[in-house]
């Protein structure tokens, strides 16, 4: 039995339009990527349509993974906290990113949280529905094609946090402000700025620092005139030092 002849893979779970956008992002999915149009649209109606506020939570750390979704429109941060309150965000994802898919692939608890960065549409896609849907017992596919793609996704991921690692032991807070602003600038009518409203707890918990460290960066790079605070935006002067 499969995707097609499986009853409980037929349209009508999920009142969702399944329109060139879902479609172009399910192809770029490394779970989906090898199935055709007409397997792509039965997944989507199978699915589970989440919306999420900004700053609501999808799962966090020790959570069942039993589960793995796909992002349709808005961010998602994932972090870790040390129980204290204190928490340190890996990554901030967008469209196309699927939250939950380590855990997925080792079925494992969940090694993270993930909490909308801003206003959210995702898909939610149950184990059980996928074991279905793929006929495997592991909820994943069999092509090889798909395992590797899935092998090198992982590769990436541990790549960018051996980065990370290599960030918050080697370099001073300042470097870590600098290089955040460097990947988060975006210019807007001739103007250099971040892309969205940070607060400073917002930055601490980015690069991993305190909010008071964060506070003094912040306040020297005003006095030194390559910032500028305006309507909760941070605006980029001129170019930030290489040291401070």
């Amino acid at each position: 039995m499969n995707a097609l002849t499986d009853p409980c893979c037929l349209p009508g779970a999920l009142d969702f339009t399944f329109d060139n956008g879902v479609a172009g992002l399910l192809r770029q999915a490394p779970l989906f990527s090898h199935l055709a149009d007409d397997l792509l649209a039965q997944l989507a109606t199978q699915a589970t349509r989440r919306t999420l506020a900004r700053g609501e939570l999808l799962f966090v750390e020790g959570d069942d993974a039993d589960r793995v979704y796909l992002l349709l429109d808005g961010s998602v941060q994932f972090f870790v906290t040390d129980g204290q309150g204190r928490r340190l965000v890996n990554a901030v994802a967008r469209a196309g990113a699927m939250p939950g898919l380590v855990s997925y692939i080792d079925c494992m608890a969940q090694e993270c949280g993930c909490v909308s960065d801003e206003a959210a549409l995702l898909l939610e896609f149950g184990r059980d529905m996928l074991c279905r849907f793929f006929g495997s017992v592991d909820g994943l596919p069999s092509c090889p094609r798909v395992r590797g793609e899935l092998m090198f996704r992982l590769v990436g991921i541990i790549r960018q946090l051996t980065k990370q690692t290599r960030q918050l032991a080697l370099m001073d807070v300042y470097t870590r402000v600098r290089l955040l602003f460097e990947r988060m600038s975006v210019e807007e009518g001739g103007v250099c700025m971040l892309r969205k409203p940070l607060t400073q707890q917002d930055i601490a918990d980015m690069i991993g620092a305190s909010r008071e460290m964060v506070a003094r960066i912040l306040k020297e790079l005003v006095f030194g005139g390559y910032i500028r605070q305006e309507n909760r935006r941070i605006i980029i002067e001129r170019p930030l030092p290489e040291n401070f």
